[in-house]
């Protein structure tokens, strides 16, 4: 990982810990998988892998997900995200999204309402808000994609 790619990612971690200092879902999310699209589109795949890992284990530490047991659940909801979109996107960006999105709904879903334990308020905000979260968000890092500096990846 070179200089600039690592002082981008860092900048994107810095923003994400900002937004979820909001601590409401429906503006935190977007703007927190708006930020993984970016990090994905901009700094490759191993920039929102990095990104997706670190905003669940920063949110934990900071008190802002008081549950330890749905922090690699969210970061494996934050990779597929990526690793969909980053291998969709020369087709499709809007596709690959849209596949990440689901896949990472989906994922979630499964696993707080079948394969964990957890109090049916998280299990409820770990699905279908997911979905409209990554999705919106996901828009919005489209969009600003387009207006970021393009560089060889």
């Amino acid at each position: 990982m070179n200089t600039r790619l690592l002082t981008r990612t860092a900048v994107l971690i810095a923003l994400a810990l900002v937004l979820q200092q909001i601590k409401v879902q429906w503006i935190a999310g977007p703007a927190v998988n708006a930020l993984l699209i970016i990090a994905t589109g901009y700094n490759g795949l191993l920039g929102g892998i990095l990104l997706g890992s670190l905003t669940p284990l920063l949110a934990f530490l900071m008190g802002i997900m008081p549950l330890v047991i749905v922090v690699p659940l969210i970061a494996v909801g934050n990779i597929l995200l990526c690793t969909v979109f980053y291998t969709l996107r020369k087709r499709s960006e809007w596709m690959g999204l849209a596949v990440g999105a689901l896949l990472k709904f989906a994922f979630m879903a499964l696993a707080v309402n079948y394969f964990i334990q957890v109090p049916p308020a998280v299990a409820n905000a770990l699905s279908l808000p997911q979905l409209f979260t990554a999705i919106t968000g996901g828009l919005v890092g489209i969009v600003l994609l387009r207006y970021l500096k393009r560089e060889a990846l």
